[in-house]
């Protein structure tokens, strides 16, 4: 069986009628429904033959004006097929590198149910073409008289075998940073659970929904993907080919720039920059004093007149607002979200917050923004209440958060067009891009160190995001402090090291904010945007590819401007004529030479349709990184101000053990690699998937090759 990421072209969904019920398959997976009772019968991972349920089980519950009913309870009605949920407002751009089919092509059905005296019930299930994924959610609708309270609502519920490692679920209530460890407890805890052998997909706090006669209201989505690997690695690219296929504009890979700035003038300059150079959008920062709550049209008029010359460039346009932490300092009153004690988070289910998000559609509207930087807009945290606060006490305010900005103020600003950066892990609600992961402080060391702490950035976080999916950072002017041997200006003095961070940047993907009064200071800075932005659009595809970690980098921890060995960024695409883009590092002061073992599988041009084991010291738990302070206020630097660093690395993951590789013996496939993408030469990927070549880097430099298909693959 061909692996799905690489071609999942033969596996086609379908929905089958039984004399009970309905079988949902597509040649990847298997879900046997009985309408009776709602129960899951079946839920069978095809590629490995591994059977998830241990038993027939009801697979909903919900609970009204305090009581808990089963679907068992619920008398099915009728079922109709329908179109698969757009369930976020699409619209592709240019700068998606997936090919944004939205929503993802497969079937769906609607399963409906009702009882006497509760809520009538629908179920919809989905299952899509070419991966092991199905999606489901529920629709309660009160047809009754008189009002009821929606306590909460388990959108699925299975017994669950001893397989349960082989399943992933992921949720749209979600505020994880990523899923390093796949460990459910951890990523999933707020929509999911193990009552022993029972998997409760459901929100952990209660909803407390009023609905009155005649409305209807929506659980939250469980998406339930079934693992065809075995290893961390490969698993995790599996969620992440997920996540290319449901949610397709956190593909959108648009390279972007941060002004400093609030004045028309300098936008306007800023736009005349970014079109030369060639970003292709700009984003007015945090510092900036873009204010996206006013309500001055004169103001408003402005900002949209110097929008609207950078639209006439063909550049984006936005502008960042702060939803959730106020000042960095203790808030009082109305905003305040008592979490912690600390005091310094809004609370964003508040008569408050509701104008805020008004206050910033309004912006979008009036300047024509197509872009914006939201800080939160919530992290799930809980809220005490009081007596502006649009939710009843502590155990609903993470629902009514949730709701009221991810939901519904996420589905105005994408109705919209505008591309969302956010922190947060609001991917199925809208958001294009997060942090790729990083601890913003580092970026007041010294330029060189900021080198080796990005690399490691990109290698820790691109484990659960695609790259296009995080966001890293630069900043060409000062930022928290540092002075001048932490910015990049003037690029002309310090063109090796910017040189070095654009190559990084592109060779990994992740676009950084690029933090700066304007986007180049010099001839010399000008040419190196331009030409790492031209090969960034030039291979952009294929740099937003399948991120194969197998050369991590070590950072030297007598002096953190070094590494101790040769590192590697590489990525990977099983079709077209590009198949890979990999750039080797020599952060040290000697001249290197080694043998290269080159991972390939995920070019597709290997004899193998399964992947291989994966390389030993490869997952992210593996790589040490410097803690260089806290951010919140006051903040609390340890190596700026001379002290000694700490150096960690995260937690150990879980993973199947890693056999030592086979020899590897010679094959008939082939594979084209060129340094800078010239004097092509062909090698032979051998029976591990593996290609062999030697490198020798000079002290400080690095080298970049493209991976191409031989002609008779292309």
């Amino acid at each position: 069986m061909k692996h799905w990421v690489l071609d999942g072209s033969a596996f086609l969904s379908k929905i089958e009628k039984t004399e009970n019920g309905f079988v949902f398959s597509n040649g990847l997976v298997r879900r046997e429904i009985e309408k009776t009772g709602c129960k899951t019968v079946t839920f069978e991972n095809l590629q490995n033959g591994v059977q998830l349920i241990a038993a027939p089980y009801a697979d909903f519950e919900i609970s009204v004006n305090g009581k808990t009913q089963s679907a068992a309870v619920f008398k099915f009605e009728k079922a109709e097929e329908v179109p698969c949920l757009e369930r976020v407002a699409f619209r592709k751009t240019e700068t998606m590198t997936a090919g944004g089919v939205y929503p993802p092509p497969g079937k769906a059905v609607l399963l409906h149910y009702s009882t006497e005296g509760l809520p009538s019930v629908t179920v919809r299930y989905e299952i899509y073409d070419g991966m092991p994924v199905m999606m489901k959610r529920l629709t309660v609708h009160n047809g009754g008289k008189a009002a009821v309270t929606i306590d909460n609502i388990a959108v699925d519920v299975l017994k669950i075998t001893d397989n349960r490692d082989t399943l992933f679920v992921d949720s749209d209530y979600d505020s994880t940073t990523d899923f390093l460890g796949l460990d459910l407890q951890k990523y999933a805890k707020h929509y999911a659970r193990y009552r022993y052998d029972t998997l409760e997909v459901a929100p952990l706090q209660r909803m407390n929904v009023k609905l009155m006669p005649g409305e209807s209201l929506d659980s939250i989505v469980s998406y339930e993907l079934l693992f065809g690997t075995a290893y961390y690695e490969q698993r995790l690219i599996e969620v992440k080919e997920m996540y290319r296929r449901i949610a397709p504009w956190c593909t959108d890979n648009v390279s972007f720039f941060h002004l400093i700035s609030n004045s028309p003038r300098t936008i306007r300059k800023v736009v005349d920059q970014c079109k030369e150079i060639g970003i292709e959008m700009i984003i007015q920062s945090f510092g900036s004093g873009v204010n996206m709550e006013s309500g001055n049209e004169r103001y408003l008029e402005c900002i949209k007149k110097a929008y609207d010359y950078g639209h006439s460039k063909g550049i984006r346009m936005g502008a960042y607002t702060l939803a959730y932490v106020k000042n960095y300092r203790p808030v009082k009153g109305d905003e305040a979200l008592n979490h912690d004690g600390s005091h310094i988070c809004r609370c964003l289910a508040t008569d408050w917050s509701k104008q805020y998000m008004k206050n910033v559609l309004r912006f979008i509207d009036r300047t024509g923004a197509d872009a914006v930087e939201i800080d939160g807009p919530y992290g799930m945290l809980m809220c005490a209440g009081g007596k502006t606060h649009n939710h009843d006490d502590f155990t609903d305010s993470q629902y009514k958060q949730w709701k009221a900005s991810v939901v519904d103020w996420y589905r105005e600003i994408k109705k919209r067009g505008v591309y969302i950066n956010a922190p947060d892990w609001h991917f199925l609600n809208g958001t294009n891009r997060s942090g790729v992961g990083y601890e913003e402080i580092a970026f007041s060391e010294r330029r060189s160190e900021q080198l080796v702490t990005s690399r490691i950035y990109y290698y820790k976080g691109t484990f659960s995001k695609n790259p296009s999916q995080g966001w890293g950072f630069l900043p060409l002017n000062v930022y928290h402090g540092g002075g001048k041997d932490a910015q990049f200006f003037p690029t002309a003095q310090n063109a090796f090291e910017f040189d070095w961070a654009m190559a990084q940047i592109v060779a990994s993907g992740v676009w950084p904010t690029i933090r700066g009064k304007k986007a180049y200071d010099s001839e010399k800075g000008k040419e190196i945007f331009t030409k790492w932005t031209t090969l960034y659009k030039k291979y952009r595809r294929v740099l937003n590819g399948i991120t194969v970690h197998f050369m991590p980098p070590r950072i030297d921890t007598a002096d953190p401007s070094r590494t101790t060995c040769m590192d590697a960024i590489m990525n990977q695409l099983p079709t077209g004529d590009v198949r890979g883009f990999v750039m080797f590092f020599n952060q040290t002061d000697a001249v290197r030479t080694e043998d290269i073992t080159l991972p390939v599988y995920y070019t597709g041009l290997s004899d193998l349709d399964a992947p291989p084991a994966p390389f030993e010291n490869t997952k992210n738990s593996d790589v040490q990184y410097p803690l260089y302070g806290e951010e919140i206020a006051p903040l609390v630097i340890r190596a700026r101000d001379g002290s000694e660093r700490t150096y960690i690395t995260d937690d150990q993951v879980e993973d199947k053990p890693i056999p030592p590789m086979p020899k590897g013996e010679p094959t008939e496939k082939t594979i084209v690699i060129s340094e800078n993408d010239e004097n092509p030469v062909s090698y032979s990927i051998d029976s591990n998937a593996n290609v062999h070549m030697q490198l020798t880097l000079p002290a400080m430099s690095y080298k970049w090759y493209v991976l191409r298909a031989p002609k008779e693959e292309k």
